[in-house]
């Protein structure tokens, strides 16, 4: 099956039928559909680009560490050091652990609207579909009430013109 995409839905040329739905009810639709994709994949892309600010790049194999040299950091600024950079990585980690869970969030949520909106759509059709059988129904009633009332009124000529 072909993937479903902005440019087949505008392009999407339908056949013509004597009983078929509006078409500029139809058009519109698939408008609505087409700017509702272009947005949450605008929204994808972003988050994408999000995503990918916030992933560390790859580190590479850390270089030999150099001989300690005497400078003039003492051991506790040292190990202030150190809990700065333990903290900055607990920040940066639970950074990117927020923002996937925000994507995750987005994505789902915007998973369960089109479904909603797919179901409302399938109810939709569902009733349009009985209203199209009752009306069917309606209309061979009519039919075969008006078929006997001129068979009666054939007979009632008939019947008129042994009297002439």
């Amino acid at each position: 099956m072909e993937r479903i995409t902005v440019d087949l839905i505008s392009s999407k040329e339908f056949s013509f039928e004597a009983k078929g739905y509006n078409r500029q009810e139809v058009d519109n639709f698939l408008d609505d559909i087409c700017e509702e994709m272009e947005r949450m994949e605008n929204e994808i892309k972003d988050l994408r680009q999000k995503t990918t600010m916030v992933r560390p790049t790859p580190v590479q194999a850390p270089a030999p560490a150099p001989a300690p040299v005497k400078s003039g950091v003492s051991e506790e600024d040292e190990k202030s050091f150190r809990e700065i950079l333990e903290m900055a990585k607990q920040v940066k980690d639970e950074t990117i652990r927020k923002a996937k869970e925000d994507a995750e969030a987005i994505r789902n949520r915007a998973e369960t609207e089109a479904k909603e909106r797919l179901d409302g759509l399938s109810e939709q059709r569902e009733a349009l579909t009985k209203e199209v059988k009752a009306l069917k129904e309606t209309a061979a009633a009519y039919r075969t009430k008006f078929e006997a009332l001129l068979q009666a009124q054939q007979e009632a000529l008939e019947k008129a013109a042994d009297l002439f």
